[in-house]
């Protein structure tokens, strides 16, 4: 074991940086939809299970990692640096293969009957008109194809890949994408500048308003 780690295993606050590391990787589950399942609020009185994982396993499976070598330990950031940013990995990793699963889970709300029900039969109306509606779907199904079309063009490049998923998910800020993806920030500047020259040649337009009008308009 690294000696680094093996000093900072051995200080008298580990158990403080093991519940702060938990903490920290509650909150990190909950910035993702699961399956279709937005996480609420932490409560005290009920544990966030995603992927058949929990916080605690998510810290545990950091922890093992350093210890058997997996992953390296940074003697230059403290111990709950260092699991931090290797649970966000984890927990990055298994969103994106919860993704792939095709399953879409309902979370049962307090005091509701164990009958499964239809959730669309109690969503509240919506405001647009029925030729409004089908024109938005339209237009976010093209928007998610364009997103596809992309991300494919990029197979066998994962850091670019993992950078559109990172955009795709609401990560915007460099430093929060380089912790879920473990792709160093010069790599992700570097990764910016080559999709703004390479998407509107992709696209076959000049900026983001000919694409807009694209696929407001896909025949023209």
């Amino acid at each position: 074991m690294d000696e680094a780690l093996k000093k900072a295993l051995n200080q008298p606050d580990i158990d403080d940086t093991l519940l702060s590391a938990v903490e920290h990787a509650d909150l990190t589950m909950r910035k993702y939809i699961w399956r279709g399942f937005m996480p609420k609020s932490a409560r005290a009185d009920r544990e966030l299970m995603v992927a058949d994982k929990s916080a605690k396993d998510f810290v545990s499976e950091a922890l093992r990692r350093l210890c058997d070598g997996t992953r390296s330990f940074n003697s230059e950031r403290n111990l709950l640096d260092n699991l931090n940013s290797i649970t966000d990995s984890l927990i990055w990793s298994d969103k994106k293969s919860s993704d792939c699963t095709g399953i879409v889970d309902f979370a049962q709300s307090p005091g509701e009957s164990d009958d499964w029900h239809d959730p669309l039969a109690t969503k509240s109306g919506n405001e647009l008109s029925a030729d409004e509606l089908m024109l938005e779907n339209e237009r976010c199904e093209t928007q998610r194809k364009c997103f596809e079309m992309i991300k494919a063009s990029f197979d066998g490049d994962k850091e670019t890949q993992d950078y559109l998923d990172a955009l795709s998910q609401e990560f915007f800020e460099i430093d929060e994408i380089s912790a879920l993806t473990d792709i160093p920030v010069s790599k992700i500047y570097e990764i910016r500048r080559k999709l703004k020259k390479y998407a509107p040649r992709f696209f076959g337009v000049t900026n983001v308003a000919d694409l807009e009008r694209k696929i407001e308009n896909p025949q023209k």
